[in-house]
Order: structure tokens, then C-alpha cells, then sequence
């Protein structure tokens, strides 16, 4: 099983992890990591993080074969990021239409693929700019724009549900894992699926 914690920008999906994995978990970007500027060139940028997403889901499936269970700090198939920018007008859509297509082709060659449940941490706005405004341990660039983000992801995460019913969870963060159904992760490299998402987010509005 493959689980990612999902949420805004200082909601505590990190905190989360290291309050609860009692094991090696997909853990987030480093601050440090070199990365092409992200409204820089679409296809530079998107070449840079659907690698880098399809290295976090290999990480993910080496864990959970040693542990049975995967914990990710945020969801490896990492295209609601560029959809969100796209959506809230913070980009164009040129950076959503080139990582899709990167994104499709790791599915088909089963590079990456669909985690098995999102656990969703909500914080108020309020409380993010506190959070954001407090922490000393790193870099919160751009918290701003990241804000406007936020409606577009629950958008997002929205629309996965109405596919893969009961697959997208509030979490509570002062609180472990609820005990989860056995999944057969049959929807892992499924297209269909991915088609049918797709289709599903044309639609969607942010809350």
C-alpha cells in the first residue's frame, strides 16, 4: 500500500511524518535542491519534476516492499502542482500540458503511478500565514501565490475521489493512520482511469 499526505504549504505534512512513520518515508523536496527557475522554460522545468516524481514513486515501491506500507510527504504524480498554477493564474498552462504528457507516458511505461490513498491535512489560511511566518527552519518562497493554490488542489483531489471512491481522507494531525481496507493497488498504472480524471477536471472549480 502507497499512501501520500497531502495538503497547502505549511499545513504540517512533514511534521506529520516525522511525529508518525515509524519507518523511512518518501520524504519532501530538500530546500536545496537545484531545480530550473519554474517559470523558466515549460519543457526544462517539466523534464526536471516528472523525473524527480518518478524517482519518489521508485522510492515509494522499494518501501513498501521492505515495509508492506509506503508513507509519501505529498503524492509522487506531482500534475496537480502545475494544474493548480495553471488554474489559479499564477502560469499558463503551457508547464500542466507538457508534465501531462511526461506524466503519461511514465503511467503507460509504469515508471509511476497512482498512490492507493490521499490523506488530506486542512488548515485554515489564517493559520498557514502563521505557521509560514513562524518557521525558522526553512525557505517558504513565494507562500503567497502558494495560497491561491489551494482551492485548485482540493479541486483536484476532489475530482480523484469522484473517481476512486473512498481513496481521498481528511486527516487528523494530531493523529496516526485510521486502520485502512486491503487494496489490491489494481488502480496503480490503470489509463482509464487517468482518462477519466482527466475528463472530470475540466469541470472543476476551486472552492
Amino acid at each position: 500500500m502507497i499512501i501520500a499526505i497531502e495538503g497547502a504549504s505549511a499545513a504540517g505534512k512533514t511534521t506529520w511524518c516525522r511525529r508518525h512513520c515509524t519507518y523511512p518515508w518518501v520524504q519532501e523536496t530538500p530546500q536545496d535542491i537545484v531545480a530550473p527557475d519554474l517559470f523558466g522554460d515549460p519543457a526544462e522545468v517539466g523534464r526536471f519534476w516528472v523525473a524527480h516524481a518518478v524517482g519518489n514513486w521508485q522510492r515509494a515501491l522499494d518501501i513498501e516492499r521492505e515495509h508492506g506500507i509506503a508513507i509519501c510527504d505529498g503524492d509522487p504524480l506531482h500534475l496537480y502542482f502545475a494544474w493548480s498554477l495553471w488554474r489559479s493564474g499564477a502560469l499558463s498552462r503551457a508547464l500542466f500540458d507538457r508534465e501531462s504528457e511526461l506524466y503519461l507516458k511514465a503511467l503507460q511505461e509504469r515508471r509511476i503511478g497512482l498512490v492507493d490513498f490521499i490523506f488530506w491535512l486542512d488548515v485554515p489560511e489564517d493559520e498557514l500565514r502563521r505557521r509560514a511566518a513562524a518557521d525558522t527552519t526553512r525557505r517558504r518562497k513565494r507562500h503567497e501565490m502558494l495560497l491561491t493554490l489551494v482551492s485548485w488542489m482540493k479541486a483536484w483531489f476532489a475530482a480523484r475521489e469522484r473517481i476512486l471512491r473512498g481513496t481521498v481522507r481528511p486527516l487528523n494531525p494530531h493523529l496516526g493512520l485510521p486502520e485502512l481496507p486491503g487494496t489490491s493497488s489494481s488502480h496503480r498504472y490503470d489509463l482509464s482511469l487517468w482518462t477519466r480524471m482527466t475528463e472530470a477536471l475540466s469541470s472543476a472549480r476551486g472552492k
